[in-house]
């Protein structure tokens, strides 16, 4: 049996230097293309010699596991087209160059125009997608195989911007372990059992898999043992729904977007139609082919429908809770405490927002003026008669009156006598929401998103901070906080939640409640599901947990975080003395912290699994996105990194000439040739060259 082959990734001119660096991205999605972008825009800056960017990841560069294109055409994306972009914009408090470029609406409409060509999309072929490119609008929900031809086209857009003699390789494999080389380069292992041997490793993680543990555990050794069937937290694209029949009984956990994803694979999926009556109402005709979906979650009710409305009154700016004061409150309080010392300012944050469009936005509907109001707002207790009184002398339709912890939990001291009666109930709630996140004339919703996005992302300033109480950052601020932004801002299209309402008359999905709670019955060999809101329980031999696993590095399927944490060159992030289960990194650039303390001077981090807060995978325009100010911090701390290596190494500060003959220090000299074309796969190795200048 043969050992390894090393492939090492620098390159030396005819005179020995080390002429060309090189920088292994443990990933390939978008965080990794945002970071290649931010990288490429300030190389001119910082050090403009030739780099080798290695990709590792089984799914394509750019977009991906979670939007790869092979994937079901009905799974979309939970953002408006034009709501969705990759490039910096004048918003954006970065060091590095804004580099503009066009949302994923945009880009679409100029694809369309011929402005931008060789777009892999084939109208005989995927006749779909090439109908959808054609109708995508600013409003539009875009699939993610649509999405996934926007992310390529960026990253390659991206890497024909780097310096000459640059290369940039995708590896469809897995990195296993990384090691420091005595010389202070790292050697990083992939599953094939190839070796790289590259200066800088980037750790770029998605959404990772997690063992089965705890009560999946548990669920999953019971549904073996009494052959029922129970399928743990989980990517929907990727399972096998094929062991759920026709007319049997799922319980659901979760009405998150994982729970839609699910519902519209086994209804759409199995050849079920939402038609348009002609009085506009959306009914589904079923195939015959769906299971009976039963619903319940701890709240009880679907994710809030994201908001088309556009605000009409003047512009919000936060007046109670921004960055600087979340710093500032953390600077000074040992103990932080995120339900004394933070949501009091976010809450009324929160309101400001939604009542300063409310009353200037739609002036018919209050009966006092904004300031009067604001001033009550200023200075009231707000769990107090006196702005309990203001509220309601100023708006006199309670449906316009925000109340935070309602919205939260509408479920909350609800009780019903009956099943029947919380489908009824349940349906006039998403009607109600579906009135409020797409009628103009409610734009104090759209007011409301942003009051909540820019206190997350104010919040997130401080993720970091020693002085935080352990216990109220992760089940405060980590969980709580962080579950609630997901529901006001991550919910489904307005599309979806319609769908859902013909569902349910159509009696495929039901409802179960709030504080829904299952448990394994062993003499039957059933799930029992039991609710806060209904009496009685229900009985099925299905029991599905639709949501993502859990970022944690105690039960990864992480190979290469297992290898990290191992290793001692990363460490868990410790709040006190409890363990939060993020990978830990320095805020100001995602530098990997290492067991004993420190830095680790040739790894970085970024994804939902570090300590960082998760800044997605992509951003809204004009917001000054939490995403591109990490990957904008992280390339250029990376290119500096780079440029030391180089100067502790002697190389020369120009890049070699054109006629310079380089070689490499391995035999694979695929890693130094130049290719004509832009893409180059090489399926004997399992490597593409995205870029060869």
């Amino acid at each position: 049996m043969t050992g390894p082959t090393r492939r090492a990734a620098r390159l030396v001119d005819h005179d020995g230097h080390l002429a060309t660096r090189c920088i292994t991205f443990v990933g390939a999605g978008p965080r990794t293309a945002g970071i290649v972008e931010r990288l490429i825009a300030s190389q001119p800056e910082i050090d403009d010699r030739p780099l080798i960017l290695h990709l590792i990841d089984p799914y394509p560069p750019g977009a991906g596991r979670i939007w790869r294109d092979n994937q079901s055409g009905l799974l979309t994306l939970n953002s408006m087209a034009g709501d969705v972009t990759m490039f910096t914009d004048e918003s954006c408090s970065i060091e590095g160059p804004v580099v503009t470029g066009p949302d994923l609406a945009t880009w679409a409409k100029e694809v369309r125009e011929g402005r931008i060509r060789n777009i892999d999309i084939d109208p005989v072929s995927d006749p779909q997608l090439a109908e959808e490119l054609e109708h995508l609008t600013p409003t539009s929900f875009p699939t993610r195989r649509l999405h996934e031809r926007y992310m390529t086209w960026f990253l390659e857009q991206a890497v024909d911007g780097l310096s000459p003699g640059s290369k940039v390789m995708w590896h469809r494999d897995e990195v296993i372990k990384v090691s420091d080389d005595p010389s202070g380069a790292q050697v990083v292992t992939l599953a094939s059992g190839d070796e790289l041997t590259t200066d800088l490793v980037i750790y770029s993680f998605g959404h990772l898999g997690s063992e089965v543990t705890g009560e999946a555990r548990y669920f999953s050794d019971f549904a073996a043992l009494k052959g029922s069937q129970y399928l743990p937290p989980s990517y929907t694209a990727d399972v096998d729904l094929g062991g759920f029949e026709a007319g049997s009984e799922i319980i659901v956990r979760g009405l998150g977007l994982v729970a839609i994803d699910l519902i519209v694979l086994l209804t759409l999926g199995r050849g079920g139609k939402f038609v348009r009556e002609k009085d506009g109402k959306l009914r589904y005709l079923a195939s015959g082919h769906e299971p009976k979906l039963l619903l319940g979650s701890r709240r009880g009710v679907p994710y809030r429908s994201k908001v088309s409305s556009t605000p009409r009154g003047e512009r919000y700016v936060p007046r109670y809770f921004d960055g600087e004061v979340a710093k500032r409150i953390a600077e000074k309080t040992p103990g932080l405490d995120f339900s004394d010392h933070l949501y009091p300012l976010i809450r009324r944050e929160v309101l400001h927002a939604y009542y300063l469009e409310l009353f200037t936005g739609s002036p018919d509907r209050v009966a006092m003026e904004w300031l009067e109001f604001r001033d009550g707002l200023d200075r009231l207790d707000l769990d107090g008669d006196a702005y309990t009184d203001l509220v309601a002398r100023a708006i006199p339709d309670p449906e316009d009156r925000l109340d935070l912890a309602v919205l939260d939990r509408p479920l909350a001291g609800v009780h019903l006598e009956s099943s029947e009666a919380l489908q009824e109930w349940s349906r006039d709630y998403i009607a109600h929401n579906l009135e409020r996140s797409t009628d103009p004339r409610y734009s104090e919703m759209q007011a409301l998103f942003n009051g909540v996005l820019f206190a997350f992302m104010a919040s997130a300033e401080i993720a970091t901070s020693p002085n935080w109480d352990p216990t109220s950052f992760i089940r405060e601020y980590q969980r709580r906080w962080f579950k609630f932004f997901s529901y006001i801002a991550s919910g489904p299209p307005p599309g979806r939640l319609e769908q859902l309402l013909a569902l349910s008359e159509a009696g495929v999905i039901e409802f179960l409640g709030a504080g829904v709670i299952v448990s394994a019955d062993n003499v039957s060999g059933e799930f029992v599901a039991k609710s806060a809101t209904i009496p009685g329980e229900r009985r099925t031999r299905a029991l599905v947990d639709a949501w993502l696993p859990e970022a944690s590095t105690d039960h990864t399927d992480s190979r290469a975080l297992r290898d990290l944490l191992d290793s001692g060159a990363g460490r868990e992030q410790q709040v006190g003395s409890i363990s939060n289960g993020l990978v830990e990194v320095r805020m100001s650039d995602s530098r990997l912290i290492r067991k004993g303390g420190g830095v680790h001077p040739r790894r970085f981090a970024v994804g939902p699994g570090t300590s960082r807060p998760n800044t997605g995978a992509f951003s809204r325009p004009g917001i000054d996105a939490l995403a591109f100010r990490e990957w904008d911090s992280v390339a250029r701390a990376v290119l500096k990194e780079l440029r030391s290596i180089r100067e502790a190494a002697g190389t020369p500060e120009q890049p070699p000439r054109d006629d310079d003959r380089l070689e490499t220090e391995s035999s694979d000299d695929s890693l130094a040739s130049a290719f004509d074309s832009a893409a180059y796969y090489s399926p004997e190795d399992g490597v593409e060259d995205l870029v060869g200048r």
